[in-house]
C-alpha cells in the first residue's frame, strides 16, 4: 500500500520536485499540493494524506502556525517540516507544537526518502543537522 504524502510549499518549482523525487520509490504517492497555509488545510479537509511535508514560510498562514491548527484538531497526519530554517527558534517551536520531523531543504535527498520509513515505524524524523541541534539543547 502506497503512502499518500501531501506536499504544502509556496514555491512550485519545489512541489514538482519533491514530488517527481519522491513518486521515484514506487510505494510514495503524492496526493495533494498546497501553496499557502490556508490552501493546505482547506485541502486536508477532503483529503487524507498520512504524511504532510510542509514549509514554514508561506503566505497567508505559515507552516508553524498549520502545525499548530493540527496539532490542536488531533489530525492524525504526520508533519514533516521541510525548511531552510536550522534556526534553533524554528526547529524548538516546532518541537514543542509536536512535529513528527524537521528536514533542512539542504539535506541530501536521501534524508526526505527516509520520510516513508518514518511513516511505516511511527517514529519521529530529524536530518542529521537539526537532530544536533535539538541535541545540544538537550545537553
Amino acid at each position: 500500500m502506497a503512502i499518500k504524502i501531501m506536499i504544502a510549499d509556496d514555491h512550485s518549482m519545489i512541489r514538482e520536485g519533491l514530488k517527481s523525487l519522491l513518486e521515484l520509490e514506487g510505494d510514495i504517492q503524492v496526493v495533494a499540493e498546497a501553496e499557502d497555509g490556508v490552501d493546505c488545510l482547506e485541502k486536508l479537509k477532503i483529503c487524507t494524506p498520512d504524511v504532510l511535508l510542509l514549509d514554514i514560510n508561506m503566505p497567508r498562514k505559515n507552516g508553524l502556525e498549520v502545525l499548530q491548527t493540527l496539532k490542536s484538531s488531533k489530525s492524525k497526519v504526520k508533519v514533516l517540516v521541510l525548511t531552510v530554517h536550522n534556526e534553533v527558534e524554528y526547529l524548538m517551536k516546532a518541537v514543542d507544537i509536536g512535529v513528527d520531523g524537521y528536514i533542512l531543504k539542504d539535506s541530501e535527498s536521501t534524508e526526505l526518502k527516509k520520510s516513508y520509513i518514518f511513516h511505516r515505524r511511527r517514529r519521529k524524523l530529524y536530518s542529521a543537522k537539526s537532530y544536533s541541534i535539538i541535541k545540544f539543547q538537550d545537553d
